[in-house]
């Protein structure tokens, strides 16, 4: 193994795109990263003698100085690990890279962050780059075994990749995510590089590589990834005939008479308020998921491992019952016209021309027509708008005015909702600096509801209770907030003449938080449901005292709630790590060492209790994730991933949780427009 160049400026361009992307799974684009976790469907050799004719045992070792700096989010070691291999044709899908690395260090590694080991297949003579979309990821905890190499103490942990759906490579020139396998590695093998990358990781010293192979054997696996034991059972159906809906116990329960704030709402958004409403007053609770069906943190689906584009269906077989979505996709921020043509369209739904349209109006129209297949599949949908701050919105200098909607005219994506500077809450009310920025903004969500084959559960300006967002309170007080949701659900309702939309009002749950969630409560006139957004930081073994504390606070909101006639929901909930060293990133669960491993089933407990009719947990991709995935199914029908996906399958069990196929009756039917 010889020492190679400094490749940074390429290979990190390719990962940090991948990063960015997400993971689509089943539906995985060009521009999407495919994660790249050991597949345990793929491990064993698909034919007599294949594995002989591709696995090559690496002879040899290397070893490299490693600084890392523990602020950086993405630091490469210098040089990279360069391995000799000339397999005999080319590898199929599935082919596995395994590797020891080795941490120098006299005593149990104990560095914080993370070191991502990135491979990239060199194909051909031309040594083209074929690069798994997604590293692999240590942290000390993984760094387990003691061993000795010429007389010094070194401590290692395995490594297994699986080259499965797509890499990254360059195509003319580009470096292009999302590519397929076998357009890529279509002939020998010719070598391997590997690639060492800190995320805020402290480690300093010397790393190892050694007992490289590549092949269709797995390997010792992750060290991280368990089976489950849990067994997944199918759940009966949901029905609702007139005014009653019927349990699987058979229970019976009625849908109550609700009042909305859109005195012309549409029959399938009066019926699902009332079956909202009937959820609430049951023991019964929907599940859902933000960007559930598209963005994923297992897996990507292939003909080969049985996963689809969801980490929820993989674990449960069904959709999320809610499944929520942002205006950053309206924007093309997240979900994107072209993440559609290259994704959902080539499974046999309608493709998008944005070259007619304009990409403005594609991307919406691309998130109406997921909004749609959620809907067909026995989803309800909600969208949230973290707004750009409209003082700094620019001007698209590809703006054809007269071809494409007014709303174009506007870049969205120039700023976040966490841009607090320009007073934007007094500028976008009529006569302000930044109406029409705003309008433009609504005249978006209106063009998307207008495509849309049902009702859309609409968030904006939420947790408002809090001081993060440009809407809350560090730059906006209780009046002027009311005066701009009250203007939003008048424009939309009373000029735009949208009528499928259920407007949610939902302050965050931090303590305290009761008191300005009343104040700024803007109306009975302008809400119908009141959502509760409350998450977890750093866990401990027994959450009890966080979870009293959010039922306290649901309770509060379920007693106005019923005060107002509203319908009651968690509109967002999950863990949240505080530190990388207690987690991946600085949100979502951690990839191991989760502290309550029962913090589903609890949460199922509060919130079935609780009035809520529906329990919806914050998004998953491959850096980020908020419910545990799946990597692998094995043979006898377990699942292999996350640790958490025993409690998530119980979790999904009992009867008192509601997902898609369990509601898929009741959907069609309100989307069939029954009164």
């Amino acid at each position: 193994m010889a020492r190679s160049g400094k490749l940074k400026g390429t290979l990190r361009r390719g990962l940090l795109l991948a990063m960015a992307a997400g993971t689509l799974g089943g539906c995985t684009a060009a521009g999407a990263a495919e994660t790249s976790y050991i597949t345990v469907a793929a491990a064993q050799p698909r034919q007599e003698g294949e594995n002989a004719a591709v696995a090559a045992q690496l002879s040899g070792a290397d070893t490299l100085p490693a600084r890392f700096n523990p602020q950086s989010k993405w630091d490469w070691m210098d040089g990279s690990f360069e391995l000799d291999i000339t397999t005999e044709g080319a590898p199929r899908e599935g082919v596995v890279f395994t590797a020891d690395l080795l941490l120098r260090s006299d005593g149990k590694p104990q560095f914080q962050g993370r070191m991502n080991v990135e491979t990239i297949l060199l194909v051909g003579e031309g040594k083209r780059w074929a690069q798994c979309a997604m590293p692999a990821q240590l942290r000390a905890s993984n760094f387990t075994e003691p061993v000795m190499r010429d007389g010094a103490a070194w401590y290692r942990a395995r490594v297994a990749i699986t080259f499965s759906g797509t890499v990254n490579t360059d195509v003319n020139g580009v470096w292009t995510n999302g590519v397929a396998f076998g357009q890529v590695v279509n002939q020998p093998v010719t070598g391997i590089k590997v690639f060492v990358a800190g995320t805020q990781c402290s480690y300093q010293g010397q790393v190892r590589l050694e007992n490289a192979s590549l092949g269709y054997t797995m390997g010792s696996g992750d060290g991280v990834s368990v089976s489950t034991t849990v067994p997944r059972h199918s759940q009966t159906a949901l029905a609702a005939a007139g005014d009653v809906l019927t349990f699987e116990s058979g229970a019976r329960q009625a849908l109550p008479q609700v009042k909305l704030a859109d005195a012309k709402a549409t029959a399938a958004t009066v019926r699902t308020a009332r079956y909202l409403a009937a959820m609430g007053s049951s023991d019964h609770v929907i599940f859902g998921h933000q960007d559930s069906v598209w963005s994923k943190a297992g897996t990507a689906a292939s003909p080969l491992n049985g996963l689809s584009c969801s980490d929820i269906e993989d674990m449960t077989g069904s959709p999320a019952g809610v499944v929520g979505f942002d205006g950053l996709s309206l924007a093309g921020k997240e979900f994107s016209a072209a993440l559609w043509n290259s994704s959902f369209a080539q499974q046999g739904l309608p493709s998008i021309d944005i070259a007619a349209l304009g990409e403005p109006a594609a991307n919406v129209k691309a998130l109406a027509y997921l909004s749609n297949y959620c809907l067909s599949r026995g989803a309800l949908v909600t969208l949230s708008c973290h707004m750009p701050n409209f003082s700094q919105a620019g001007v698209r200098a590809a703006y054809q005015a007269g071809k494409e909607p007014a709303y174009a005219r506007y870049d969205f994506t120039t700023s976040t909702a966490r841009d607090k500077g320009g007073n934007p809450m007094q500028g976008i009310l009529p006569g302000g600096a930044y109406n029409a920025q705003f309008t433009a903004y609504l005249d978006m969500v209106a063009d998307y509801a207008s495509q849309v084959n049902g009702p859309i559960l609409f968030r904006p300006f939420h947790e408002g209770t809090g001081s993060w967002f440009w809407w809350g309170t560090s730059t906006c007080d209780a009046a002027t907030y009311q005066k701009v949701f009250r203007y939003t659900v008048e424009y939309l309702r009373d000029k735009r003449q949208v009528h499928n939309l259920l407007y949610v009002y939902s302050p965050d749950g931090n303590p305290g938080f009761f008191t300005e969630a009343q104040k700024r409560y803007p109306g009975d006139a302008y809400v119908d449901v009141i959502g509760y957004d409350n998450y977890q930081t750093d866990p401990s073994p027994d959450s009890s005292k966080w979870f009293a504390d959010f039922s306290s606070g649901l309770s509060q909101l379920r007693k106005f709630a019923v005060q107002h006639g509203k319908v009651l929901a968690v509109t967002e909930t999950g863990v949240n790590t505080s530190s990388p060293a207690l987690g991946d990133v600085v949100t979502g669960l951690p990839r191991t060492g989760c502290a309550d491993r029962q913090w589903f089933e609890k949460l199922l407990d509060a919130a079935a209790s609780s009035g809520a009719s529906y329990v919806l947990v914050w998004s998953n991709n491959s850096e980020m994730f908020h419910t545990p995935f799946v990597r692998a199914v094995n043979g006898d029908g377990s699942l292999y991933g996350h640790e958490m996906l025993d409690d998530f399958l119980r979790f999904y069990n009992d009867r008192r949780s509601v997902f898609a196929l369990d509601q898929l009756d009741v959907v069609r039917g309100i989307q069939s427009g029954l009164k």
